[in-house]
């Protein structure tokens, strides 16, 4: 890890401040501006005009396109994809998560022009639609969509394809993806059954029902990413 400074070569036209963590292997595109407590770690890209606000980590592989902004305190995962004109961060109206850290886990891929509220956790393997906007905490394989976002599904990590149950183990569902026939992601029952459709709410809690009836429920990264 290396202090990077504005004179650095590779982040022309950015700007970078003394104070900030950004490995040398970083790629910074002109128009960026992030904090002096950014911490970039290898291989992280920030397209055109990202702002990085505050505290922010950014873990290893992480794409940030273009016109994103983010707001600390806030971590983000490995192999993290975010597409344009996302923002992470916001303050919540109530102001009830305004002290906690925003957390993406790893490989997450996050649609265009989406919205996450500060202080909630995004789970490892998450999609988010694009426009979507999280107030609420997203379990590890879910796929949230609208605003405010529901757990529409849970999707396979591989390709995001729809997941139905394969086998009932007691209190444990093991699924099969029907787009590539990855198998073997196993669910508790209950929530796995009871939780989807519904608005996704701080601390692990869940809202009302929200009907997504004739709703298409493909995942393609050519949509949601663009």
């Amino acid at each position: 890890m290396k202090n990077s400074t504005p004179s650095n070569p590779i982040h022309f036209q950015a700007k970078v401040p003394e104070g900030a963590i950004v490995d040398i292997t970083c790629r910074i595109d002109p128009g960026c501006e992030i904090s002096p407590e950014a911490i970039l770690k290898d291989g992280v890209t920030l397209c055109q005009n990202v702002t990085i606000i505050g505290r922010v980590t950014l873990d290893r592989l992480v794409k940030v396109r273009e016109n994103v902004t983010l707001v600390g305190p806030l971590h983000i995962g490995e192999h993290t994809h975010i597409a344009h004109d996302v923002v992470i961060g916001l303050l919540r109206e109530d102001n009830d998560l305004a002290d906690q850290e925003t957390i993406i886990g790893n490989n997450c891929r996050i649609g265009v022009g989406a919205e996450i509220i500060g202080g909630v956790h995004i789970g490892r393997h998450v999609l988010i639609r694009a426009g979507s906007k999280v107030i609420g905490d997203v379990p590890p394989y879910g796929l949230a969509s609208r605003n405010p976002a529901i757990l529409e599904r849970y999707a396979c990590p591989r390709c995001g394809g729809i997941l139905r149950i394969n086998r009932n183990v007691r209190e444990i569902v093991e699924t099969r993806c029907l787009n590539c026939g990855a198998f073997g992601l196993r669910f508790s029952k209950r929530p796995y059954i009871s939780n989807r459709g519904r608005v996704l709410l701080p601390n692990n809690s869940f809202g009302e029902i929200v009907s997504t009836r004739g709703d298409d429920y493909r995942w393609i990264d050519d949509e949601e990413l663009r």
